[in-house]
């Protein structure tokens, strides 16, 4: 509710609608909220759990993001554009997802158009998350990917495993286990 009333400037009025759009969603640890090739029409915000975000090729997994508690959680290419997703989307960790459709969160703004600013808020929130990881793999050592990793999500290392934590930076899990141990050596 601090979203709606403190980040967006919206009212009770306006989070009760929302509110009575959603749909609950528990996943089971190992469990896909999404899949590739299916067309992502929702929106979700991770009232608890832990997610990873990932993309396959021949070569395996590459995991490109994690969604932990009062994060939103989608395909969001797929979604804005409606058509089917190249990534997958798998529960860490048992987890709750509050969903909205893209046609109730549409027909939302349609009525009213203060709920522009929730769409506008989770796009910037997107737009911010996905530049930030380019420009970190354009400017960042792996040390310092780690480093960034562990300041926008506090905690992760007790909450993700290594093998997704190192799949993220883009390194294989034994550089990790170097990047960690010179880092403590370091310090």
């Amino acid at each position: 509710m601090s979203l709606f009333t403190e980040k967006l400037g919206l009212d009770i009025n306006h989070f009760e609608i929302f509110r009575a759009q959603l749909k609950v969603k528990k996943l089971k640890k190992k469990e896909h909220l999404i899949r590739e090739g299916s067309v992502c029409n929702f929106i979700g915000f991770v009232s608890s759990g832990t997610l990873r975000s990932y993309v396959m090729n021949e070569e395996g997994e590459f995991n490109n993001d994690f969604y932990f508690d009062h994060d939103f959680v989608s395909a969001y290419t797929s979604f804005l554009t409606q058509m089917p997703t190249n990534c997958n989307i798998e529960a860490l960790t048992d987890s709750i997802i509050y969903t909205i459709s893209s046609e109730k969160l549409n027909k939302l703004i349609t009525q009213d158009s203060a709920f522009l600013k929730l769409g506008k808020y989770i796009s910037d929130l997107y737009f911010i998350r996905k530049c930030r990881r380019e420009t970190s793999f354009l400017k960042q050592t792996a040390a310092e990917r780690l480093e960034g990793l562990s300041t926008l999500y506090p905690g992760i290392q007790q909450r993700v495993s290594q093998y997704h934590i190192a799949s993220y930076l883009g390194i294989k899990p034994e550089s990790l286990s170097r990047i960690k141990l010179l880092t403590y050596i370091n310090k």
